[in-house]
């Protein structure tokens, strides 16, 4: 499959659209009220999407219809495998846990179980990190608790990688934008991963059509627009954002398909604009739910007043933000159970390949793997982080 000039400017004009209809939204106006007052202009009446949604109400254009791009999340032998990659996420996101986001001296009245038992003042940055002499433990924040795994489209983990925003003193350093970054520049590597059909006379690098990102937080409008321009296949979240007005699910709807082509020119079909965006909960994550409960928890607890985020002789954080939460003990029991699952779990449709190949190839490379074999590479690959990994992965070369 391949990416015309033309398709280029409707997934950029589709972007720019999209952050004009939510600016609406977000001044409390509705769409029809919108339409009323801004009609389409010319060249945005034939973009068909946003034509079918122009007038229609906010809870609509949220609505995603799984049955068209996802509706293999119907069948409990590919939720069993969404869980697996998911699993491996929250065990990733432990395994490089920091809430330091104040830095290590002061007072946390959330995390008081992550306190330096050598110092009561001080608290641990780096909670898991190894005892040896190739691994330090930081008391420096890097970035928020919020990490990316990326899996082809044949269940091969391909890489991964965290927020660090307070590393480069940026707001833009997220973990989905990081490590789409991060396939581009592996697209040209030798290896077993595949992030899109071979196009001749296309570069290898130009759609990650059939890459799936697990990401630990509902993605925001830069990294729905960075993985939208990169054809990222879908995206499953562990958790909801409530600051990020559902703009995945917007853009997905408000997307212009792009045609497939058979050698011959003929249209066999269409994919997805942007990535189709899957809470964990479709998948069987209990996470999910109860991150969601945990943060409205905390946002309340900061919203009432008793109690701050942090406290030291300076400065007092009450903010409610969802990074502030992601510190918490509280968060920290929830992502430990999660990845606790990623050993214990016991497959019961094992022998399940998707996609479903009838015969399946003789050709390794263009083998699917089974349900045990995929959880046997996320536990090899957990196995490779923890030791080399660091917070951010560079791939094997």
């Amino acid at each position: 499959m391949s990416m015309s000039d033309s398709d280029k400017l409707n997934r950029r004009n589709f972007i720019v659209t999209t952050a004009a209809a939510t600016s609406a939204l977000a001044a409390g106006t509705s769409i029809a009220a919108a339409d009323q007052a801004d009609p389409l202009d010319p060249g945005f009446d034939q973009q068909d999407p946003l034509k079918h949604y122009w007038t229609r109400p906010l809870g609509e254009i949220v609505h995603v219809d799984y049955s068209q791009d996802a509706k293999e999340l119907e069948r409990p032998e590919s939720q069993e495998r969404h869980r697996i990659y998911s699993y491996l996420l929250m065990k990733l996101i432990l395994r490089f846990w920091n809430g330091n986001k104040n830095g290590p001296i002061g007072s946390y009245p959330q995390r008081a179980r992550q306190i330096d038992p050598s110092a009561p003042n001080r608290y641990r940055g780096d909670l898991n990190e190894r005892d040896d002499r190739s691994h330090i433990s930081w008391d420096r924040y890097l970035g928020h608790n919020i990490a990316c795994v990326a899996v082809d489209g044949l269940g091969h983990i391909i890489d991964f990688d965290f927020n660090h925003n307070a590393f480069f003193r940026s707001s833009a350093e997220h973990a989905e934008a990081r490590l789409v970054r991060r396939l581009f520049s592996l697209t040209d590597i030798f290896d077993d991963w595949k992030t899109g059909p071979h196009v001749e006379a296309k570069p290898h690098a130009a759609l990650l059509s059939e890459v799936t990102l697990y990401t630990s937080l509902e993605s925001c409008a830069q990294c729905s627009g960075v993985m939208s321009l990169a054809g990222v296949k879908q995206i499953v979240y562990m958790q909801n954002d409530f600051t990020a007005y559902k703009i995945g699910n917007i853009m997905y709807n408000l997307a212009n398909r792009t045609p497939v082509k058979d050698k011959d020119g003929n249209v066999t079909g269409s994919f997805a604009g942007a990535p189709v965006p899957i809470p964990a909960s479709k998948v069987g994550i209990a996470e999910f739910d109860r991150l969601n409960q945990g943060n409205l928890g905390f946002i309340k607890t900061m919203n009432d007043g008793n109690e701050p985020f942090f406290r030291s002789a300076s400065f007092t954080d009450r903010d409610p933000s969802i990074t502030s939460f992601l510190c918490t003990d509280d968060a920290y029991d929830i992502f430990k159970t999660g990845a606790a699952n990623l050993d214990s779990l016991q497959l019961q449709f094992g022998s399940y390949r998707f996609p479903i190949q009838d015969p399946v190839p003789d050709d390794p490379a263009k083998r699917a793997l089974t349900n045990d074999e995929c959880l046997a590479e996320a536990r090899k690959f957990f196995e490779y982080v923890d030791i080399e990994g660091y917070r951010g992965s560079p791939h094997k070369l």
